[in-house]
């Protein structure tokens, strides 16, 4: 038997590139406007990767790492509960190290005495579990470093305002925050709640009690609510300038023009402020964050000034060793997990969400060069969100196949995809200049994303089996129900067990009688309106090892019954309501990782260049199988001489090294 020589790698730059879609990375490579990215696939191997099942972001970031599917690692979703702990106990969130229960390549290295950076990872990374390397900014979605959600302030003149209207993804700008769990449906888990939105009254400042205040100047007061609880405020100074028209417009601490943080300029982010936020904003007693704001617009005319804030993060506390928090502010300045806005609603939004993505990943860069700089890095492994970000809003309409497709809005939805893979192109630019002729550089997305033109709600589903029983407001009855769902585990069915779980309804002689109930109920659910079916497989516990799903009934995190939906179907409430119907939005984890259109592909994209590897390689997967997600651990082992993961389950991809 042969196998690839070792090639001469001392160094592994990998860029994770969350959602990258490989159908439209070669659309926007060929109109010739990526020259970095084509640069890159030209001297390397681009390859579809298999995502594991669910294809989510959390499962796969960690499969990624470790070499093992949801079964082995744990991370079927954004947390991790204990079968005996009540309903409220808090879960396991995803990023912290305790919810991984498999080995990662970071960890064969530490062993070794080599140092990684791991950089913004949204599984199993925090606290750090490494002697030699660093961890930085853990999480994404449910960590504990964010202090306040993005906010996107309209302040108006208008008198109905007077009271601060209020609207957010389900109308109030309380249920603004930066996970999943609304305990009903798993959509919100895989987007993020979009940052909500607070109508504020702008009135003269001279009338608010302003200080030092120019004349005729109007302002407003920004609440932003917190996400541990209780709000924060700061204050919008807006001047006059000549004939009536707006002037300078600032965020200020207090009514008082001498307490002026930052002064706004259209369609530019501010400079950040480090501010206290207040009595329990933060965690370990950290109340300082860091914001930001950006100007979308003004219009004296109409009284209307528009204005976001950024997620507030927290100033310190999120780097490990001691210390790196302070360099890295010092050196690559503040940081948030989470973009501002959505970016298809216009020109002005689009260009507040270019400013962020790119923000956020040349501030990766940032990091990675100045720890290569002060104490060096040995491999490299950063999360970047940017194309799942644009892909949710824009997927479902820029869909030519699509039942509502609309040429105009399809071509809009695209142009935003294009400015971000622009933006793209120009930061993994800066993070070549990292790599030498040693270093095997991997660009990888955990998953791509295809459309969802279709939304299925299991629990409505469940309800009408008679499985499950809901509360007025939609929420699980657990004393009622015989199965339940964890929102952020949507992939996976729990029996309600007695004996097991604590509020337990199902006597264990009934077990698999209510495990066949939801096999009948999944596997015979169609769509009324296409006649297909809703879900493309589900098994029990027990057969799930076909994929990757196992462990002990009694405590492991997977559910009793696993399953995925079918080829353009959602995990979510349908628009009009019932088990199934009309999708709101695009969604991959939801889907069978091989969903795959002419267009967009639920499949990962690996770009793998460096020493030895096969210039304009690409698999034949029809003829010899997909590349998995599972393999690439192994074969960062491989091509650094350490030995895999010691839970890792695929294989090394001799095929990319020349023989």
């Amino acid at each position: 038997m042969t196998t690839s020589a070792k090639p001469s790698v001392t160094r592994v730059l990998h860029i994770g590139m969350d959602g990258m879609n490989l159908p439209l990375l070669r659309k926007f490579a060929a109109e010739g406007i990526l020259p970095t990215f084509s640069a890159l696939m030209a001297r390397g191997s681009v390859n579809r990767v298999m995502p594991t099942i669910p294809a989510w972001t959390p499962t796969n970031w960690a499969t990624m790492v470790t070499g093992a599917p949801a079964g082995t690692h744990g991370l079927g979703g954004w947390s991790v509960r204990r079968r005996a702990d009540p309903w409220s106990e808090h879960r396991l969130d995803s990023w912290q190290s305790d919810a991984m229960t498999a080995e990662t390549i970071w960890e064969v290295a530490d062993q070794a005495g080599l140092k990684t950076l791991v950089n913004f990872w949204p599984s199993g990374s925090w606290p750090s579990r490494l002697k030699h390397g660093y961890v930085v900014a853990s999480g994404f979605h449910d960590s504990q470093f964010p202090m306040a959600a993005p906010v996107q302030f309209a302040c108006t003149t208008r008198a109905e305002a007077a009271a601060g209207g209020r609207a957010g993804r389900r109308g109030a700008v309380e249920s603004v925050r930066q996970g999943g769990r609304s305990g009903s449906t798993v959509d919100t888990a895989e987007t993020g709640i979009v940052p909500g939105s607070i109508v504020c009254r702008l009135a003269p400042a001279a009338e608010r009690g302003w200080q030092d205040a120019p004349e005729g100047a109007l302002a407003a007061t920004l609440p932003i609510p917190l996400l541990r609880g209780g709000e924060s405020s700061l204050q919008l100074l807006v001047e006059r300038g000549t004939g009536g028209a707006f002037g300078r417009i600032s965020v200020c601490e207090r009514q008082d023009a001498a307490t002026r943080l930052v002064a706004l300029e259209e369609g530019r982010w501010s400079s950040f402020v480090t501010r206290d936020w207040g009595a329990g904003s933060g965690v370990n007693g950290n109340t300082q964050g860091t914001v930001r704001f950006h100007l979308l617009g003004s219009d004296a005319a109409n009284g209307l000034v528009r204005v976001v804030s950024s997620q507030v993060y927290a100033a310190g506390g999120w780097a490990t060793p001691d210390g790196l928090d302070r360099q890295l502010m010092d050196a690559a300045g503040p940081f948030f997990d989470t973009f501002s806005i959505n970016p298809t609603s216009g020109e002005a939004e689009l260009r507040c969400f270019l400013q962020d993505i790119e923000y956020q990943g040349e501030w990766q860069v940032r990091v990675a060069r100045h720890v290569m700089q002060n104490g060096g890095w040995d491999l490299h492994f950063s999360h970047w969100h940017l194309f799942d970000h644009i892909n949710h809003p824009t997927v479902n309409p820029a869909d030519p196949e699509g039942p509502n497709y609309d040429p105009q809005v399809g071509e809009w939805m695209i142009e935003c995809q294009r400015q971000t893979y622009l933006a793209g192109d120009r930061v993994l630019k800066q993070f070549l200049e990292l790599a030498d002729e040693n270093t095997l550089v991997c660009v990888l997305s955990d998953h791509g994303m295809p459309p969802a033109h279709r939304f299925g709600h299991p629990l409505v589903r469940l309800e009408e089996a008679g499985l499950l029983v809901r509360t007025p407001d939609g929420k699980i009855d657990l004393e009622r129900s015989q199965v339940y769902i964890l929102a952020d585990r949507g992939s996976e069915v729990y029996v309600s067990l007695q004996g097991r779980e604590p509020f337990g309804t199902v006597p264990p002689e009934k077990l698999d009688a209510v495990k066949d109930a939801v096999l009948d109920a999944l596997l015979d659910w169609r769509d009324p309106l296409t006649d297909k079916r809703v879900v493309a497989l589900a098994l029990k516990l027990e057969d799930a090892a076909v994929i990757g799903f196992w462990g002990d009934p009694q405590t492991a995190p997977c559910g009793d019954v696993v399953f995925t939906f079918n080829r353009g179907f959602g995990w979510g409430p349908p628009l009009e309501g019932g088990s199934v119907g009309t999708g709101r939005g695009a969604q991959h984890g939801s889907q069978i990782p091989t969903m795959e259109t002419k267009y967009f592909t639920n499949l990962a994209t690996l770009i793998a260049a460096g020493p030895g590897i096969r210039a304009g390689y690409e698999r034949d997967y029809q003829r010899q199988g997909l590349m998995r997600m599972e393999d690439f651990a192994p074969t960062v082992a491989h091509a650094l001489g350490l030995r895999p993961p010691r839970h890792a389950r695929g294989a090394v991809l001799h095929d990319l090294w020349r023989a």
